[in-house]
């Protein structure tokens, strides 16, 4: 027993000396071991806890859109109610219809009436070079065609614009269409719908739902295979955002950490808009919709705001399956999903047994829109390169710039027709067996005179085949289009008038020791023939008589004056457009002669707003410039108003274009480049054809590029017509012998009344028919016109004295 005792002792005085030391160590160990533990987990928690915080930063990533340019109104200016009606529809916007016996009810976003006289809208919120601008409602008052009155907010205005409409959206190579909004902009109705289909217990839960995991777990577990993920609607925010969609243990555990994070770090609210704005709702015409508001716009041309019960439940139903609820594929399961989130919802208190009831007999309220993915693909590509160089912007499919434009969209499908029309007749016409069918090619700008912006834009026939830009990349031979700078210069110079006589006779001009001999088309000469008669006629000689008269030297200076931006040579050929300029810049030309001589830049955008809606600062467009004198460009229209009424140009009237609108004709050698340009002060529309190989053709400007002119300008005419622009004081009109290029006496057999800048006009009576006793205006009545038109009175010539009374009343005879 003692020897037991003993052995017992020493034990535990071992157990006192070793203890000790061991307790202690097992401590360190076991904090150490702790301490590892928490820095494995928050090594491992980290990086997805960096990520949950770039949910913002995702969301906020959206492509750029293009916008065009809206409708205008302002009160006094001409507008058919059916005009106004077709952009509404165009813009998505419903009718209301009036009910009999029932009180009209104010009208809502995205909505409009019309009654008799009046147009009532409310607008939506909707971008100007300023910024967004907020929703509102408009009354156009209408009389006789035109606005009588505009109320915006209850507020009379003197101008209004409805919405820009979206030409495209810079969706990048995945093709994503994205139009995010706020929560604010999502009715109650839509929430709910979501919700009940996806996550009810939303408000609920942290990020995961025991229950929805519980029940997926068994059926993944019946089906030995991952079926169900059970995922809360976090789960499926952070399954789009951050992860892939493969179905994997792995996958699952990331995005259950994740979503518990997110859950953490951001409000429900955010969560949901986030939610919103970033699940797959299917596609249309190949593009991705991403988003409430890509999907609203593209299943019922609407608004978020705008979704009524029955759009919220179907748009709701899709989401766990867009191709399975597909309402145009499958419009039967389709209406079968809604009716069930329609129960849903009905189950969970969110609507009343009858509404439900009701939205359920309803049918399939879809009406789909194309979303804008490429619309006028060349201008866009013309957009986005000044984009970049005025604006500096770049990655334009995930910063969410809006970017006003210039282009018209009516105007630009008249174009896209017309170009379309004009060369299916000729590959079928005379260019019939010549080349591939395809291979003729075509290019159409329209520019507003005043400002320089581009209204419509075809570069090219087909831009999927061919992403050449013939309007501002070809460069081709003018021809005849060339001729009126050789005019307008020979007008500022005070080289000739309308009336200076040029001989039409052979011709050789010796140049550096090679001599040139120009001929007219037709192979004729005509002798003396008036300055208007050459250019009407586009007579070729005469033309380079007027240039070597006027020097080359001021040709060149004027060409670069009006816009074109081309090397050019100063040698006689340059008087029949022998050299190469882009139609664009020969369109400028055409447009500052329609702008009575002032040159305004060329350009196709208004502004850019960013992804906050607040203005981009840029390059501002250069203010208009004056190239050439009003009196000088009024003279030079009125002569190109003659080329249409009789000359190269008159097949416009006889295709029915009425208007006063002045234009040339242009063909080179071998007919390889087919022009005509035409405008009036509202607009000036310049049409190339040809090849892009420079093959021959059988074509020229009045056979191949006026017709398709001529459709276009026709079916964008103004309501009341193409105007005539006004005539300068330094213009002043004379009563002249075409013969003689004098003024017309009594016994002259034919009378013209022409247009004069003031230092030009005639001193002598007609040489042919006259002496200095026969009746004679200028000098015996001054430039008194009742004097004149009391004179005409006295004589049996009743054209002549419409001429006066039409120049009294401020019109061009």
């Amino acid at each position: 027993m003692a020897k037991r005792a003993r052995r017992r002792g020493r034990k535990r005085r071992r157990r006192r000396t070793v203890w000790p030391a061991f307790s202690g160590l097992r401590r360190i160990i076991v904090a150490g071991s702790i301490a590892l533990l928490g820095l494995g987990l928050a090594w491992t928690l980290w990086p997805f806890w960096q990520l949950s915080a770039q949910l913002d930063q995702a969301r906020a990533s959206k492509p750029s859109r293009l916008y065009g340019r809206p409708m205008s109104l302002a009160v006094g200016s001409l507008v058919r109610t059916r005009d106004l009606v077709s952009e509404l529809d165009l813009l998505g916007y419903r009718r209301l219809e009036a009910v009999p016996a029932r009180p009209a009810r104010p009208v809502r976003v995205g909505e409009f009436r019309v009654v008799a006289g009046s147009v009532t809208v409310s607008l939506r919120r909707r971008p100007t070079p300023a910024g967004w601008q907020a929703p509102g409602v408009l009354d156009v008052g209408l009389r006789s065609g035109r606005v009588s009155s505009l109320t915006l907010q209850g507020q009379p205005v003197e101008s209004a614009s409805l919405e820009a409409p979206v030409l495209a959206s810079f969706v990048g190579s995945d093709r994503r269409e994205k139009r995010p909004v706020a929560l604010a902009e999502v009715p109650e109705a839509l929430v709910k719908a979501v919700l009940a289909a996806e996550d009810a217990s939303f408000y609920k839960h942290s990020g995961l739902s025991l229950r929805g995991i519980a029940r997926a777990t068994w059926a993944n577990l019946r089906g030995f295979e991952l079926r169900q993920g059970g995922s809360t609607l976090t789960q499926q925010l952070v399954k789009n955002v951050f992860l892939t969609h493969e179905r994997t243990v792995v996958r699952k555990l990331r995005e259950a950490v994740l979503a518990v994070l997110v859950d953490l770090r951001h409000e429900k609210e955010e969560i949901l808009i986030g939610y919103l704005n970033e699940i797959y709702w299917g596609s249309s015409d190949s593009v991705n919709l991403i988003g409430i508001g890509a999907a609203a716009w593209a299943y019922f041309g609407k608004h978020p705001s705008e979704l009524d019960l029955c759009e919220s439940a179907l748009l709701a139903g899709m989401i766990h399956s867009p191709g399975s609820y597909s309402l145009r594929k499958s419009p039967e399961r389709a209406i079968e999903r809604r009716n069930w989130v329609l129960t849903r919802m009905r189950d969970q208190g969110w609507l009343t047994p009858e509404e439900a009831e009701q939205t359920a007999k309803q049918g399939l309220c879809y009406s789909p829109h194309a979303v804008p993915a490429r619309n006028a693909p060349y201008f866009l590509d013309l957009a986005t390169a000044e984009a970049e160089r005025r604006f500096a912007l770049d990655h334009l499919e995930t910063s969410g710039y809006t970017i006003l434009s210039t282009l018209d969209h009516r105007s630009q499908g008249a174009a896209e027709e017309a170009v379309a029309w004009g060369l299916d007749a000729l590959e079928k016409g005379w260019e019939k067996s010549r080349g591939r069918p395809g291979d003729l090619q075509a290019a159409l700008v329209s520019i507003e005179p005043g400002t320089g912006e581009i209204l419509a834009y075809v570069g090219g026939r087909d831009y999927r085949a061919s992403q050449f830009d013939r309007v501002s990349q070809a460069r081709r031979q003018a021809g005849s289009a060339f001729k009126p700078i050789v005019y307008a210069a020979a007008f500022e110079h005070g080289t000739a008038s309308p009336a200076t006589f040029i001989e039409d006779a052979p011709l050789t001009v010796v140049l550096a020791n090679r001599s040139w001999s120009p001929r007219n088309a037709d192979g004729d000469f005509r002798g003396w023939v008036s300055v208007r008669t050459a250019l009407e006629r586009s007579l070729n000689i005469p033309t380079v008589r007027l240039a070597l008269d006027v020097g080359l030297s001021e040709i060149v200076e004027t060409a670069h004056d009006l816009g074109i931006r081309t090397p050019l040579e100063k040698v006689p050929a340059l008087a029949l457009g022998a050299f190469e300029v882009t139609p664009l810049d020969l369109a400028t030309v055409y447009a500052t002669l329609a702008a009575g001589g002032m040159r305004s830049s060329v350009h196709a955008l208004r502004g850019v707003l960013d992804a906050a809606g607040r203005p981009v600062a840029g390059q501002p467009v250069p203010q208009p410039v004056r190239a050439l004198s009003a009196e000088a460009a009024f003279v030079l229209t009125s002569v190109l108003r003659g080329v249409v009424e009789q000359g190269t140009g008159a097949g416009v009237r006889r295709q029915g274009l009425t208007d006063p609108v002045a234009g040339k004709t242009g063909t080179t050698n071998d007919r390889r480049d087919s022009w005509f340009a035409g405008y009036s002060p509202e607009r000036a529309t310049l049409v190339w054809v040809g090849y892009d190989d420079n093959s021959p053709t059988r074509l020229s400007g009045a056979r191949a590029a006026l017709p398709i002119w001529t459709r276009f300008s026709y079916k964008v005419r103004p309501v009341g017509g193409y105007s005539v622009p006004v005539q300068p004081s330094g213009v002043l009109t004379a009563v002249i012998d075409p013969a003689s290029g004098e003024l017309a006496t009594g016994a002259c057999p034919e009378l013209i009344a022409e247009f004069f800048l003031v230092d030009d006009v005639p001193e002598h009576i007609c040489r042919l028919h006259g002496d200095w006793q026969d009746w004679n205006p200028w000098v015996a009545g001054g430039d008194d016109p009742t004097w004149r038109e009391e004179q005409v009175k006295r004589r049996p010539w009743r054209w002549l004295s419409r001429v006066f009374k039409r120049k009294k009343r401020g019109r061009q005879p």
